[in-house]
């Protein structure tokens, strides 16, 4: 028996979105009898796992269970946002399926806490390219897949025989979905189908689409601020050396702030229970919107298989990140003696050879900096790759001019008490160089026009991509808030919405919000201008949709005003009551106004802290230092999970363009 003839009968779940998004299987038939008012049947088909990323295939039939469920206009205009609004809303109502886990705490974790660990990419081995899927196919050169077939006009009662190309494959009730198994991908096949030993329906010259998409870039790709699953905060309490006074204290006298701890917190032993990331040491996120545009790319074109390499990583430059090597969050284990760690600190082109190319993997294999490196020198296309990349996606130029210093330098309030805390920000987040101004930044620019034309060449030279492959994003509006920008205060609590967790944090210059949106515009044409020159299609409009969605905003998506608004929980001294919510009760993941991530949201999701000896962390575990840096090195000031949906929205327009995939819904040519 040949593997085709292996049958794999079909779930309730897969034949939930059988048809409804099919982009229109060739109709092939006869009518019944003469002046029959039936219409002929016609075989629809989809793939039945189009997103492989996720190995575990019922997680993408859930998805695409939910996407199928959506509008049309959603699913033709915002399917990444309204998406992302559904299964946040199903998590927060404890109705989303069991295979996103115990619906009775997913609410707390975020929908993508049961999909983190059984993703096609390994920390261990620093990629995508040793994923075995359950047909036993590579994840990447896959050469067949399983699809599901039907017909459009069920014929209720009667036995239908399935073929491809001309070959007895399956016989199954012509009224139920089925599973075909290993068909070969990229390469055409005709599928029929026949009852009684008559034609049904017949598609010839049908095609599985591969299409392979890399993701590549900085904080804003990796989706820094958002862990595939949230940190666990108890109730018990810590001053950190009497970090900071609450809002609206001072002096001596003033109250302290207690902060909470994570559950199971040990201070001689460990951290606690703390996020989860699919990637740990780059902050990479499935709330990427890199990933969520490629993810929606399988949700709507039915014939196609999207094999998705991401790469993005926080803090990453062209020279430092790209094409040369970048720590990121270097506290992640490296390797030691007979066991195998997950420290990466290899080049995102590096990491792209090492999953396309084929073993053995000579010369892509080094993940921490050798005395001397060069890309140019050191790194090499091999003689061919298992599939080549169709399209890739970047975001980059935000760390290259210094924006993360220029945050540091509107955002960070520090006098002599605070000094300290300051520098240790500093050594971790922004690379021990001090703040600058919007003006700085602006200035930095020029340097933007050599690097992008460099990364281009080695794009092209490595990973065989022109520039009309290329997706770049710029970067969106944080302090606009629709009529105005984010208010600032010189002192007290006005100019601290989202960041009262600690005194070092406040919009103090008056000048911040407009130069910020200023800026923010400047940045964006400058990429434009400089993506044109090169060839890139480069993707901003999505900046705009941001204002009114500012860093300050309260409330929730549907209007209301949740219980966490924008303020930090304040303790009683025994941890046992906590105002305006219990740190166990924060929810990282409800759709709110805001869409971005503020140093409160940080902290309470992400919860990062380092205590690693010569990292720059406080060597303290309750050290004055590790609540400033659980909020800078969480996330906060990047977008969150409906921000990066927004983003993948626009993205999204782009691939389909780029793929000459059609919007659903669409006539197909």
């Amino acid at each position: 028996m040949s593997r085709m003839d292996v049958v794999r009968t079909g779930r309730s779940s897969w034949r939930h979105g059988g048809g409804r998004a099919s982009l229109g299987a060739l109709v092939f038939g006869l009518a019944c009898a003469a002046g029959a008012a039936e219409a002929a049947p016609a075989i629809r088909w989809e793939v039945a796992n189009r997103f492989p990323l996720f190995r575990n295939e019922d997680h993408f039939r859930a998805l695409a269970g939910i996407y199928a469920g959506l509008p049309l206009a959603d699913r033709q205009n915002r399917p990444v946002m309204a998406l992302e609004v559904e299964l946040e809303k199903r998590a927060d109502a404890r109705q989303l399926d069991k295979v996103f886990g115990d619906p009775s705490t997913i609410w707390r974790f975020g929908w993508a806490s049961a999909l983190v660990r059984s993703t096609c990419f390994s920390a261990t081995n620093r990629g995508h390219w040793a994923c075995r899927l359950t047909n036993g196919e590579d994840y990447v050169g896959a050469r067949r897949a399983d699809i599901l077939a039907s017909l459009t006009e069920p014929l209720a009662g009667r036995d239908c025989q399935w073929l491809v190309n001309g070959t007895v494959a399956a016989t199954a009730a012509c009224d139920k979905q089925i599973r075909l198994a290993d068909l070969p991908i990229g390469t055409a096949f005709t599928l029929a189908a026949r009852a009684d030993g008559s034609a049904v329906a017949e598609a010839p010259g049908q095609t599985i689409r591969p299409v392979t998409i890399l993701g590549m870039g900085d904080s804003f790709a990796s989706g820094e601020g958002n862990p595939d699953k949230a940190a666990v905060l108890g109730t018990d309490v810590n001053n950190f050396q009497e970090s900071s006074r609450l809002s609206g204290e001072s002096g001596w006298r003033g109250r302290l702030r207690l902060y909470p701890l994570r559950y199971k917190h040990n201070f001689d032993k460990s951290f606690g229970i703390g996020a989860l990331w699919i990637n740990q040491q780059c902050h990479r996120s499935l709330y990427s919107h890199q990933l969520k545009a490629a993810l929606a790319i399988a949700l709507e074109a039915p014939h196609v298989r999207v094999t998705y390499l991401g790469y993005g990583c926080t803090g990453a430059e062209v020279f430092e990140g790209l094409l040369g090597y970048w720590a990121a969050r270097d506290d992640v284990p490296k390797d030691r003696p007979g066991k195998a760690g997950q420290y990466d600190a290899s080049p995102q082109v590096m990491r792209a050879l090492r999953d396309l190319c084929p073993r053995p993997l000579k010369g892509f294999n080094r993940f921490s900096p050798p005395p001397r490196f060069s890309w140019q020198s050191d790194l090499k296309r091999c003689a061919a790759f298992k599939q080549d990349p169709d399209i890739l996606l970047l975001s980059i130029g935000g760390n290259d001019i210094g924006f993360s210093r220029v945050i540091a330098g509107e955002a960070l309030v520090a006098g002599n008490h605070f000094l300290s805390l300051r520098r240790a920000a500093e050594r971790l987040w922004i690379k021990g160089a001090g703040p600058i101004t919007f003006r700085d930044a602006t200035a930095a620019e020029s340097s933007l026009s050599d690097r992008y034309h460099i990364l281009a060449q080695a794009f092209e030279r490595l990973l065989g991509l022109n520039a009309s492959q290329i997706i770049q994003t710029g970067y969106p509006q944080m302090l606009h808030t629709g009529s105005g920008t984010c208010p600032h205060a010189s002192s007290g609590e006005a100019g601290t919405a989202g960041m009262d967790l600690h005194e070092i944090f406040r919009i103090s210059k008056p000048t911040t919000g407009a130069d910020s949106v200023a800026f923010v515009d400047g940045l964006n044409a400058k990429i434009r201008a400089l993506g044109a020159g090169i060839g890139w299609q480069v993707v901003t409009g999505f900046a705009d949709e941001f204002k009114g969605h500012a860093l300050c905003q309260p409330g929730m998506a549907d209007g209301s005003n949740g219980p966490d608004g924008l303020r930090f929980p304040v303790s009683t001294p025994t941890g046992q009551r906590w105002t305006p919510f219990s740190p166990p009760r924060w929810q990282a993941y409800r759709p709110r106004q805001r869409w971005f991530v503020t140093p409160n949201d940080a902290f309470l999701t992400a919860n990062t802290m380092r205590t690693l000896a010569g990292s720059g962390g406080d060597p303290h575990m309750n050290g004055r230092a590790q609540p400033v840096l659980a909020a800078t090195l969480s996330g906060s000031f990047h977008p969150n999970a409906l921000g990066q949906a927004a983003m993948g929205d626009a993205v999204l327009t782009a691939l389909r363009q780029k793929l000459g995939l059609p919007v659903p819904g669409a006539p197909v040519p």
